[in-house]
């Protein structure tokens, strides 16, 4: 856990007194998210839980029962009066209305979204890279995509010790970055391949092929140009988060069956010659950080459920003096999305 003692992940009792909302709380995030603040000591009684399915959330490592109202019921941002701060484990078209609108009535939001990102008005926010942004005290704060808030993280010591000229990413993405029913649909084929039993109906598959024992080399529609909408995603909020905006960016996403985590593999060209050990020494001491030093990790299933970005094979490219080469894995249900929206939510300045 990060932060001061008895205050993990920098939630403070300040932060414990206010009332929270999880719109989208029984999906992997929202579920998350009930997690960490329960686990953070936030009072069951302050948290207000939103989704289709209505009834109970019931942590099972914190022992917490929230009840859970549905989304149904809302009428319009007055529904959420008495509320400090909403957390939106939304749909894009969703977010899109709901959040300027609760921000309108008051309340603080971290929405989780890709509605609201590129929005020029509206801080994109990886707090270890570009928290001062919080300083002004924004109502309303958008949380990055989960592999670009990955590979940011080591990106940006990269970019402050030697400057970025070029970057070449391609990634890993879990069945669970496709949501609940990513992680069922893997689950199910990989049941159906060794013979075991397949109770229940099929759910339905977000994905475009079988994943199970297979590579699927597109993660989201692809457009007329070829690229698809993560890849665009992903360059994109990257120049937003490190503030360059020419940055010269290649992506391709793919998805792979492994159950959680999101892996990157990363090439760079830089501004200034690599120094190797000065990279090493700064990763080694950076917040949300862990080096590994295994020649064959990190690895996904080790770091599934940890807070921070690990990040290995580090070595220079070939290219020249200015090039490197590194591999980093993340849980993206973590500092892909409800940790890095927790972190953002503690290192917001209180309202005047």
């Amino acid at each position: 856990m990060n932060g001061t003692e008895g205050a993990p992940w920098g939630w403070t009792g300040r932060h414990r007194d206010l009332n929270v909302a999880i719109v989208g709380a029984t999906g992997a995030v929202g579920r998350e998210l009930a997690l960490l603040l329960t686990a953070a000591g936030h009072p069951a009684q302050r948290i207000d839980c939103l989704a289709r399915r209505f009834g109970k959330l019931e942590i099972a490592s914190t022992k917490a029962r929230l009840d859970v109202r549905p989304l149904e019921s809302l009428r319009d941002a007055s529904d959420f009066e008495g509320t400090d701060l909403a957390f939106l484990c939304t749909p894009s078209e969703v977010s899109r209305e709901l959040a300027p609108a609760l921000a309108e009535a008051g309340v603080r939001v971290i929405d989780l979204s890709s509605a609201l990102r590129m929005r020029p008005d509206v801080p994109l926010v990886v707090p270890e890279i570009n928290g001062s942004e919080l300083a002004c005290r924004p109502r309303l704060v958008a949380n990055p995509n989960c592999t670009t808030a990955i590979a940011a993280m080591p990106l940006a010591i990269v970019q402050r010790l030697f400057g970025l000229e070029e970057v070449i990413l391609v990634s890993y993405q879990a069945a669970s970055g496709a949501g609940a029913a990513g992680l069922e649909t893997l689950q199910h084929e990989a049941r159906i391949a060794t013979g075991a039993a397949t109770p229940g109906a099929p759910p339905k598959s977000p994905f475009a092929a079988r994943l199970h024992l297979n590579v699927i080399p597109a993660v989201a529609d692809v457009g007329p140009d070829g690229s698809s909408g993560e890849e665009r995603k992903i360059g994109d909020e990257m120049r937003k988060i490190l503030g360059l905006p020419g940055l010269l960016l290649e992506v391709t996403t793919a998805r792979v069956p492994v159950e959680r985590c999101h892996s990157v593999a990363v090439h760079c060209r830089l501004a200034a010659d690599l120094d190797l050990g000065r990279l090493k020494g700064e990763l080694a001491q950076a917040s949300g950080i862990a080096l590994s030093e295994d020649p064959h990790g990190p690895r996904p299933l080790e770091c599934a459920g940890s807070d921070p970005v690990h990040v290995g094979r580090i070595r220079a490219g070939t290219r020249g003096r200015r090039s490197l080469c590194f591999f980093a894995v993340g849980d993206q249900i973590r500092k892909g999305a409800a940790l890095n929206a927790l972190q953002i939510a503690a290192a917001l300045p209180p309202e005047r």
